[in-house]
């Protein structure tokens, strides 16, 4: 019988190399993160069939693989839907746009060396999305053995660390959604004369990128909601998601970017002074709800 790596591997695999050939196929940028998210519903969806299939429908409806896949599956459905409609709107995707030929270019030894760059992001991105799912994964695949559960530790205790992850889990989830609506708000209104800047409302009047700390409390919550059947060498799941969004592709990006385009603003340098980059000060917060409310 298959390992659960593997089966979250073939399944987050074959949905990406699938939406790469799409991709590669038509030319469209509007597949990649819709197809990228929804990977992550697939491996969960993989992972309760594998269970289902060596412990029988009952384990898989138990509580924690039935909330951990519920969970990845809403953070999916709700990240993609964003991200899609973004696209929609844009038509390009400034990843993609050297990644085709342009018309007379060989295959493979033109500039663009297509389609091996476009292989390498697709591939990049399915690596990202089987190894955020890994406490997931392992969670699922143990929730069906008695002795594993067993030995892991006290039932009261398991179920405290899936209430507390799932309370995390939705907290990071409302900060996420609440930013990214805030910010297209922000974009998309017309009347607004700063919608070509950075947007300094709502959340991010209190946090720089309140979305990455919402992204980052969403796999940490989680991992602890898959604790402790999973193994601890799952919290690679979270730290890599810190990693990549604080050090490769989401803030030091947007930073330089930031820095390059608004750094001789002394409104940006007054904000960029005053606004914590992730997680703000709690008189902050505490104004924010009292505001809100």
């Amino acid at each position: 019988r298959m390992h659960p790596l593997v089966v979250s591997g073939l399944a987050v695999g074959g949905w990406n190399l699938a939406g790469f050939t799409a991709t590669a196929l038509t030319g469209t940028h509007k597949l990649t993160d819709i197809t990228g998210t929804s990977a992550f519903a697939v491996s969960a969806l993989a992972s309760l069939g594998l269970l289902a299939s060596k412990r029988g429908l009952k384990a898989s409806l138990s509580p924690r693989p039935i909330m951990l896949s519920v969970c990845v599956t809403a953070w999916a459905a709700r990240l993609g839907g964003y991200l899609f409609d973004r696209i929609r709107k844009s038509h390009e995707d400034p990843r993609l746009k050297y990644m085709f030929r342009k018309e007379g270019e060989p295959m493979l030894t033109g500039p663009s060396a297509f389609p091996l760059k476009l292989l390498n992001f697709w591939s990049i991105q399915a690596l990202w999305a089987w190894t955020s799912m890994l406490p997931v994964t392992m969670a699922i695949a143990a929730a069906g053995d008695p002795k594993k559960v067993m030995r892991t530790a006290p039932r009261s205790i398991s179920s405290l660390a899936l209430g507390i992850g799932f309370v995390g889990f939705s907290t990071g989830f409302l900060v996420e959604t609440l930013a990214d609506s805030q910010k297209s708000q922000f974009k998309n209104d017309v009347t607004n004369p700063r919608r070509d800047k950075w947007c300094d409302q709502g959340l991010w009047s209190i946090s720089r990128y309140p979305n990455y700390l919402g992204e980052m409390t969403v796999w940490w919550s989680l991992f602890v909601m898959a604790n402790p059947l999973a193994p601890a060498w799952t919290v690679a799941s979270p730290v890599f998601v810190t990693f990549l969004l604080t050090r490769v592709s989401g803030i030091p990006l947007i930073e330089k970017r930031y820095d390059s385009k608004y750094g001789n603003e002394e409104e940006y340098k007054q904000y960029k002074a005053k606004t914590p980059m992730l997680v703000p000060h709690l008189a902050s917060i505490m104004k924010y709800i009292s505001d809100a409310a």
